[in-house]
């Protein structure tokens, strides 16, 4: 079992510093301490995931829960790859003492990712509610005002055409089937063409925007192989599935089994898609796949000049006049802006037992008048603009000096996101799967605030 807290030697000794920029690293993190040490709840929603990993596994357990949660804010605040985190904590006197590793051993990077994947999103919520109550406990943000946004968080895939799916299908389709030959020869003999498919793909991606008919027509030609080609694929590993079911199977050739069955899904949904497309067809977003590793990816098109199309996810972030995020909100299938504003405020009277009294989001969050009225009865100020033509009344309303300064106070979400998105790391996830995806956007946001709550 492990266990939860760990007392190691520290080092004792430590250099003084003149340099300002260094004093007040140090101070940070000596901040973050003391918020850790004053909810030691955090630590037990922690250690609640944790207790259990490595057990069964063989990972050792000699690292508590609260060494791995510290590992874990460091990470997120440097905005550092796991092997950096480990290199820059061991090169550190100051990061081992605030992780509680003192001069013991160091955990490995494989170690510490193997652990994070155990951390569920429901976790980093309650501990994000954790640290919200003791923050409005302790006066450090108000209830009085509320501003929304929401961004695009893109998910870790390539940019998405037929032919790459297609390729992406063949090339790991026959990886696996070859892998699970090596481990049983006995049990089929198909021979794969990864070359030539690889080729296909390569003048399908290279001449696709080129003029020339014949071009053109070598591209379609070439589409249709590559299309056929998949296709005797899923045919191989749909009869390997068949056939495997009556096989007495090792636990690693049960794995590779279960892979197959799980790809076979996708390359499926793949060469249906594909094939729609080439008959002329246009194939609706919500009836696509844009990756065969993340097949949780949306199609979002926000109306950006620079990038009309991003891959990924939504995310809804509400914050307090003090810069905190009080709510926060990811789904696998993303919901339209307008209907997050009714969601957002009862979060928000359930964590201070209040509505705003100032509310302030951008035009997408508009619904209808109907909706403005309702919540102008229960919110003093409700700074949401019509979408579309105003009536005199309307335009006034809009033009008001209250609502005015919440439309400035809304635009300092802008630089929030952007804080996120280049401190934090959240412009593009490497997760695999829309659990871990949904996770690190809690861990995200966990950072963040512990940051605000030390750097005010």
């Amino acid at each position: 079992m492990r266990q939860k807290i760990t007392i190691c030697p520290s080092f004792s000794a430590t250099i003084p510093c003149v340099q300002s920029i260094v004093s007040e690293y140090h101070a940070k993190y000596n901040k973050i301490s003391v918020i850790l040490d004053k909810n030691p709840s955090i630590l037990d929603s922690f250690h609640a995931d944790l207790a259990t990993f490595g057990s069964s596994g063989g990972r050792e357990c000699s690292f508590s829960s609260e060494q791995v949660l510290r590992m874990f804010i460091i990470k997120m605040i440097e905005c550092f790859t796991w092997r950096e985190l480990i290199i820059r904590v061991s090169e550190s006197d100051f990061l081992r003492n605030f992780a509680e590793i003192g001069v013991g051993k160091l955990m490995t990077f494989s170690f510490l990712c193997a652990a994070s994947k155990n951390i569920t999103a429901q976790t980093y919520q309650t501990i994000n509610e954790i640290l919200l109550k003791y923050a409005k406990d302790a006066g450090k943000t108000t209830s009085e005002s509320l501003r929304v946004d929401s961004t695009v968080v893109e998910s870790n895939i390539h940019y998405p055409t037929d032919s790459s799916l297609l390729w992406d299908s063949y090339r790991v389709g026959s990886r696996l089937l070859g892998a699970f030959r090596d481990l049983d020869i006995r049990c089929f003999s198909y021979r794969f063409h990864v070359k030539k498919v690889k080729k296909l793909h390569t003048f399908i991606s290279t001449h696709v925007g080129k003029k020339s008919k014949y071009t053109l027509k070598q591209v379609v030609k070439n589409r249709n192989t590559l299309i056929e080609r998949v296709d005797e694929l899923n045919q191989k590993m749909q009869a390997f599935v068949s056939e495997s079911k009556e096989w007495a199977l090792t636990d690693e050739q049960t794995v590779l089994r279960n892979e197959i069955v799980s790809l076979l899904v996708k390359t499926e949904h793949v060469v249906t898609q594909a094939t729609r497309a080439l008959g002329g067809e246009t194939v609706p977003a919500k009836e696509r796949i844009f990756s065969i590793f993340e097949e949780h990816t949306e199609l979002l098109m926000r109306g950006k000049a620079n990038k009309p199309c991003e891959f990924g996810h939504m995310v809804t972030i509400a914050q307090t006049r003090e810069k905190l995020i009080s709510y926060y909100n990811v789904e696998e299938t993303s919901p339209h802006d307008s209907a997050m504003t009714e969601v957002v405020l009862n979060a928000h009277k359930k964590i201070f037992g209040v509505y705003p009294a100032k509310f302030t989001a951008d035009k997408n969050y508009y619904k209808s008048m109907n909706v403005v009225d309702e919540w102008e009865k229960k919110i003093d100020v409700f700074s949401v603009g019509k979408k579309g033509r105003r009536s005199e009344q309307e335009t006034v309303r809009e033009h008001s000096e209250s609502f005015m300064d919440m439309q400035k106070f809304r635009a300092g979400c802008e630089g929030s996101i952007s804080v996120l998105k280049r401190g934090f790391g959240l412009k593009r996830l490497l997760s695999r799967s829309f659990k871990s995806f949904a996770a690190w956007i809690g861990a995200i946001v966990f950072s963040h605030n512990l940051v605000k709550l030390a750097v005010p």
